[in-house]
Formats: structure tokens, sequence, C-alpha cells
């Protein structure tokens, strides 16, 4: 375990070759995409799993998601301090717990989201609130980080931390905190109507 709360990074920004190229970004119908060859974490959230064949549902829809949110180099001063605001879940002792109640499940089940992931959000964002009352007043806003092109593996690498992939021992929830460019803010991508994203959430409270 890292063992903090938050630490400076230097973020990996992976630009999709569509919009480097000038075009929105259309993963459904993209030949990178469909070869597996973008390597962005843009295009992560349309790669399948268990249940979603089409990948993430809040694709294209949540404001806060892919091809919605822009970029974070097109809103974030990469030249100030950047932070990682993380929370790690002891997902081993979760499964070891989850195996003695119910010795006969399946490994997915022992892992099914539904019986940690609350608790994990809930831990994150009592940190999240916390280092917001020390750094609000600088300026930063809070942002997750895939879905603006943050590779978040690349950037822990930088600082000496692998992450574990798929999550064996610990799962951990990361945030970035950053501060806008003079005259950009995420906030501006948050609508009046829908303010139940987490990014837009913490922001609007500002």
């Amino acid at each position: 375990m890292i063992n903090k709360k938050w630490f400076k990074v230097e973020p990996v920004v992976i630009v999709p070759n569509c919009i480097k190229n000038g075009r929105k970004q259309d993963c459904f119908n993209c030949g990178l995409q469909k070869a597996n060859l973008c390597d962005s974490p843009r295009a992560w959230c349309v790669k399948s799993y268990h249940g979603h064949k089409k990948g993430c549902p809040n694709y294209g829809k949540n404001e806060m998601c892919p091809p919605n949110c822009p970029m974070f180099n097109e809103i974030y001063d990469m030249n100030k301090d950047i932070y990682a605001i993380i929370y790690e879940y002891n997902i081993k002792s979760h499964i070891e717990k989850m195996k003695e109640k119910h010795p006969n499940w399946t490994d997915l089940q022992l892992r099914n989201v539904l019986y940690w992931q609350g608790t994990a959000k809930k831990e994150h964002k009592k940190i999240v609130q916390e280092f917001l009352e020390e750094y609000r007043k600088e300026g930063y806003e809070i942002i997750a980080p895939e879905p603006m092109g943050i590779d978040v593996n690349k950037t822990f690498q930088k600082v000496g931390i692998k992450l574990e992939w798929p999550p064996e021992n610990i799962s951990m929830r990361v945030a970035i905190a950053a501060i806008p460019l003079e005259g950009k803010s995420i906030t501006n991508y948050c609508s009046k109507e829908k303010n139940n994203d987490l990014t837009c959430y913490y922001n609007k409270k500002m």
C-alpha cells in the first residue's frame, strides 16, 4: 500500500488519433478502436466487460465521459502542481471475507463491485473533500483521469508506483486535482440539469 492520501504527479496524457486529426471521437465507428490499436484511456470506455459487451453505458451520454468531456491538457495548466488523490481498498481481504460467507461463490461473484464499490467511493469522497478543504482556495478542480485522456498506470510509474490490473490485493480509486488554465473550467461542461456526476459535484461546490 502507498499509505498516502494524495501526492504530486506529472500526468501522462494520451490524445486519440481522431482528436489529433481534428475529428470528434467516435469509438464505435473507429477502425483503430475496433482493431484494439487505440492507446488512449478515452477509448477504454468502450471495451467490453462482464455484462457490458459495448463497454460502459455512460459513454457518449454522461457529460463527463468521452466524447463529451475535453482532454485534460485543454483545460488544465500542466506547469502547475497536479495531485493524484487516492483511496486504497483491500480487495484481497474483502474476497477472503466473502469466501468465508459464501464458500461456493465463483471468483467473479466474490469480486462483484456491488458488495464493495460503494464503500470505496464513500471513503474516497471523504479524502477528496479533505484535499479541497486544504487546497480549494488555490483554485484546484477535481476530475476523473481516464475520461480526460490521462493514463493512470503510466502516470504512477513515473513516481515509482506500479498498479495491479486486475487488482489482486489493492483496488485503487484515483482522482486528479489540477488548476485550470486562465478562462477555463471543467464546470463549463456541467449542465444545470445534470449535476449528479462526481466531477461536477466537487467543482460546483467551489
